[in-house]
């Protein structure tokens, strides 16, 4: 009964969230969109892995689809429609993940895009909405996660890639923008011992450090913005300059735990055709299924899109934050691994 009580608790104050949400963005004049869960086309993303999907209609004729990762490539659909400022709140899903957690196959996300914007707007969107959630929730600028004090007042941390780079890794990104310099410099680490090592790409090599020396040493008690990635780090974004090695994306960290994820839109479409195709070489050199560009993206950007910028976020490891939850398995009430594992 204790139990049951708690799930109940959680999902009443899950849907709190959600409200608290929706009455942001309204109120900021965006509006709520519904677009596809299931769709024929979807994000060639080397290291994200989608779920296809198999089914027939009343003449037994059969379809191929997928569930979404994300709901950008409808989203920036509209956008060529002439919507302006636009929000989802929708379900995504992803396999070959860990199951518990912060992961789970099918995960909430929140997307949101503003036309006349770049990621300088997003940034401050999300430090308010955070910032907003916050204090209707606990009443102050900060609240507590596994016993750490996170403050979130405004503004908040902000720090370049390349600077995070040079301060906890003391590593030049500048001098190590190509694959040789990178694979000499990860030898003299030592992490050319893995097998795996010699057919890297810097992609690999960037994450490999990334994930090891910089991220571990983010500050957990503020919340940071990490803006500035490299291209090959930014698929869909916009370039800082017109050959510069640094694209205009963020990521967001809480409590060490990274949120969203966003980006001025590139709305160029032979550079972004030209990136989908090298997402297709990426894909095939780490032996993963075959997916299609989306012709209809394309088609979108060649129509013409206003300067625009977007985040994804996720509503689940925000809710885990908010809720003092450590493990996902314990924020949902139907979680995977209860499902697919038990």
């Amino acid at each position: 009964m204790k139990k049951i009580k708690k799930i109940k608790e959680i999902q009443i104050k899950r849907a709190q969230i959600l409200d608290l949400i929706r009455n942001f963005f309204k109120k900021r004049c965006f509006l709520e969109i519904q677009t596809p869960i299931l769709t024929k086309d979807i994000s060639t993303e080397p290291y994200i892995d989608p779920m296809p999907v198999k089914f027939s209609d009343d003449k037994n004729k059969i379809y191929h689809g997928y569930l979404i990762t994300s709901p950008e490539y409808s989203l920036k659909k509209l956008l060529a429609l002439g919507f302006d400022k636009i929000f989802e709140i929708t379900k995504a899903f992803r396999q070959k993940e860990a199951f518990g957690g912060l992961h789970n196959p099918e995960f909430s996300i929140l997307e949101w895009y503003r036309t006349h914007a770049d990621y300088r707007h997003i940034m401050k969107d999300t430090e308010e909405l955070v910032y907003d959630l916050v204090k209707k929730l606990h009443h102050h600028p900060y609240f507590f996660y596994q016993r750490q004090k996170i403050d979130v007042s405004l503004p908040w941390l902000r720090i370049s890639v390349k600077q995070a780079f040079k301060k906890y890794a003391k590593i030049n990104l500048d001098k190590t923008n190509n694959l040789n310099s990178f694979k000499k410099i990860s030898r003299q680490r030592c992490y050319g011992i893995d097998p795996a090592f010699n057919g890297a790409s810097w992609n690999d090599l960037f994450y490999l450090i990334f994930l090891n020396e910089i991220e571990p040493q983010l500050p957990k008690d503020k919340a940071i913005i990490l803006y500035d990635y490299p291209l090959p780090q930014a698929a869909l974004a916009k370039r800082k300059n017109k050959k510069g090695f640094y694209a205009e994306r963020f990521e967001t960290y809480i409590g060490g735990m990274e949120i969203s994820n966003a980006f001025s839109e590139l709305l160029n479409w032979r550079e972004q055709l030209k990136r989908l195709k090298e997402d297709q070489k990426v894909r095939k050199r780490l032996k993963k299924e075959f997916i299609n560009i989306d012709k209809t993206l394309i088609q979108a950007l060649k129509s013409g899109i206003l300067p625009t910028a977007g985040n994804a976020l996720g509503i689940d490891r925000l809710q885990m934050l908010l809720l003092d939850i450590k493990d996902i398995d314990d924020l949902l009430p139907f979680p995977a691994k209860q499902m697919f594992k038990n």
